[in-house]
């Protein structure tokens, strides 16, 4: 195959037609049905077709015995059927004109034996022999709102502008559903498992150049080649954000990701370097993958790294001020002339006005608290807002569920309204009324257009990191071309 087939993968994510290929006949919660039903609740409008020996049919979808059988062209195959059996069907979807195949199907090279190994061998050389590409083994394939593909019915169909390469199906699921619930949308999101033909070089090359992809994120075990890997993350980052989660660091780690993927992790001194050298955002965690994309995406660029802390609580407002100062953020404290005018109208009996500015007794008071962020959006020494609400420190859930209230809906905080980017601190709580009001409160965060997080610490660290690599490149941009950007 020629390096420009090679690399054309746009087929991949925009199919004229898939068969679902092993598809279970007999118990309607077998995991080959989420495929099914990421396809139906998506509303999937090309030829859908489904293949079973044992024929029969599934919501009035008629079941073929075979993929010859199949009447039309198919374009795309989704296989879920048993390793010993892979082989074979690469060869069927080669004489139907198959284009690309995603196995979802595991018991191959990472299982470690010897057998097994070969197994994938095969695959791979018939893909090699015929045309056909493989996504996988091992993986959950494509979700790709535009064209209508998931493997979830539990993605949201909005379209957005961040791509995700992951080697881990169930990292995928859990990143998307995460980052959905707080406003995060996507372009294209891919699960390549074993990556026996198509592996994360390609991808990479291919989403560093897709005009809907703004944004890559990326859970990595280990790579296939690791000089062209290099070159496909030089590409990327030179004209999109790209943020980085590495797996199987360390030896325990090393050992899952080996049995996980078969893949050979690599030590973590490596990836640190690699990322500060292409100004990748280097994360540790899936929650810090997604707090990164929540900031990316809702909270505007600050002038700088002075912020004001605003929410209610005095025992909280140091310890938000410790994680933000702790990780390079400054709370510079309030001039006495901002004090006095918030004081004209503020009582001084448990309302702390310094920075943090805590304004617990004066919160249900909304003329003021409008007034006060008013004061404070004008203040030069501001560059950024964090609200915050420990819905946990209050002795009812009526209390917190009020504060939530003159926060989120009496007092509509909304990106743009203050001349200050704004963030929102919501820390979880698993006591039934709080945990139902912090949802309705992260929904309107959402609808509002702001970053949420659930912790201090998420906040100060996702902010840090973003301003962190916006540094970065700034420094490495010649300044003749910063009088262009100006």
């Amino acid at each position: 195959m020629n390096n420009t087939y090679q690399h054309d993968l746009d087929f991949l994510f925009h199919p004229n037609s898939i068969a679902l290929v092993g598809i279970t006949t007999a118990e309607t919660w077998h995991w080959t049905r989420t495929f099914f039903e990421g396809l139906m609740e998506f509303e999937f409008d090309r030829p859908l077709y489904l293949v079973n020996p044992k024929g029969g049919e599934i919501q009035g979808h008629k079941i073929y015995t075979s993929l010859k059988d199949v009447p039309g062209n198919v374009d795309y195959v989704i296989g879920l059927v048993n390793a010993q059996v892979a082989p074979k069907l690469v060869e069927e979807c080669a004489e139907k004109g198959v284009r690309a195949i995603h196995f979802c199907t595991a018991g191959f090279s990472e299982t470690g034996e010897e057998s097994r190994i070969k197994l994938e061998s095969e695959l791979v050389e018939i893909a090699r022999r015929t045309g056909v590409r493989i996504i996988g083994p091992n993986c959950m394939g494509i979700y790709c709102p535009d064209s209508r593909l998931s493997f979830t019915p539990a993605f949201p169909k909005e379209r957005g502008t961040v791509g995700v390469i992951s080697q881990s199906g169930g990292n995928s699921i859990y990143l998307v559903r995460q980052a959905a619930l707080r406003g995060v949308r996507f372009s294209k999101v891919i699960s390549y498992g074993n990556a026996c033909d198509i592996n994360e070089s390609d991808l990479l090359e291919y989403l560093a150049h897709d005009p809907d992809t703004k944004i890559i994120a990326l859970y990595i075990e280990g790579v296939k080649d690791g000089k062209r890997f290099r070159r496909a993350l030089e590409q990327a980052t030179e004209e999109k954000t790209v943020i980085l989660l590495k797996g199987g660091l360390t030896e325990g780690g090393a050992r899952a990701a080996a049995g996980h993927t078969a893949a050979l992790a690599g030590s973590r001194t490596t990836w640190d370097a690699l990322c500060k050298q292409l100004g990748i955002i280097n994360v540790s965690s899936i929650e810090e993958m997604t707090d990164v994309l929540v900031t990316l995406l809702f909270l505007p660029l600050p002038k700088g790294r002075n912020a004001v802390l605003f929410g209610a609580g005095g025992g909280a407002s140091v310890l938000i001020a410790d994680e933000f100062e702790r990780r390079g953020l400054r709370i510079p404290p309030l001039p006495p002339e901002i004090i006095a005018q918030i004081r004209e109208f503020t009582p001084i009996a448990g309302n702390i006005l310094r920075n943090p500015i805590d304004y617990s007794q004066a919160m249900f008071n909304l003329e003021g608290v409008i007034k006060t962020l008013d004061i404070l959006s004008k203040w030069e020494g501001n560059d950024l807002f964090i609200m915050f609400i420990r819905t946990g420190q209050f002795t009812t859930s009526r209390i917190a569920e009020n504060h939530l209230e003159v926060l989120m809906s009496r007092f509509a905080v909304k990106q743009g309204l203050l001349s200050k980017p704004v963030a929102m601190v919501l820390e979880p709580s698993i006591v039934p009324q709080e945990a139902e009001a912090i949802f309705h409160a992260i929904c309107n965060c959402v609808s509002s257009g702001l970053p949420v997080y659930f912790s201090f610490a998420a906040a100060a660290n996702a902010i840090n990191l973003v301003l962190t690599n916006t540094e970065r490149h700034l420094k490495r941009v010649p300044s003749k071309d910063l009088a262009k950007c100006s």
